[in-house]
């Protein structure tokens, strides 16, 4: 036993020297295209709104969270790395990690972050739309790279079914190559209630 604990810890330690991460070993690594691609019944292209794709975003982490088998959450996880920002993502770290690395990092805790709440991800796009809400800013914001960017929100009742306890949850999507894509995930701490009415779909959504 003490032999297996000191090779796990030496294992650990050169990870941390070569500046790796040691959950990302055995992992299967993908490079991530951004590219169109059809998931849910969407045809996720140029052309597709930040809802369409949230919404697919959403449903895929739904399915990574309820998937019976590592088979299933390994192709739910897929269908995030076609949604995620790659070219975006890849350099805002400065780390010994590759690019595929750092993605695949980001991507694998999205699931995670708002797993808590995938009751309210629908899996149909007739109902998700309504509850999706596109906040577009004042003026128009680019990211570091000049890429235009946006944010769509949608309510989330806490499983607890308590009306004070629920969130609104924050998709941040930029233009990727032309593609709407997801550079992150999160709730917004200013805005613990937002009235459900409030939730209509947007032009061209």
């Amino acid at each position: 036993m003490r032999r297996i604990v000191v090779t796990a810890g030496l294992v650990a330690v050169l990870a941390w020297a070569c500046g790796r991460d040691a959950r990302l070993s055995g992992r299967k690594i993908p490079t991530v295209h951004v590219r169109s691609v059809s998931h849910y019944g969407v045809t996720l292209d140029s052309q597709a709104s930040p809802e369409q794709v949230a919404f697919a975003l959403l449903r895929a982490i739904r399915d990574d969270f309820e998937s019976p088998d590592a088979a299933s959450r390994e192709k739910a996880l897929s269908v995030q790395f076609d949604l995620c920002a790659a070219n975006e993502l890849a350099p805002r770290k400065k780390t010994n990690l590759s690019r595929d690395e750092r993605i695949f990092r980001i991507v694998d805790l999205w699931t995670p972050t708002v797993s808590h709440y995938v009751r309210n991800f629908e899996t149909d796009w007739d109902k998700a739309r309504v509850k999706l809400m596109r906040r577009e800013p004042k003026a128009p914001t680019t990211s570091k790279s000049g890429a235009e960017e946006t944010e769509v929100a949608m309510v989330c009742d806490d499983p607890s079914g308590d009306p004070n306890s629920r969130v609104v949850l924050i998709i941040w999507l930029v233009k990727d190559t032309g593609f709407w894509r997801v550079t992150h995930l999160g709730f917004d701490p200013k805005m613990r209630f937002l009235a459900a009415s409030a939730a209509q779909p947007t032009a061209g959504s």
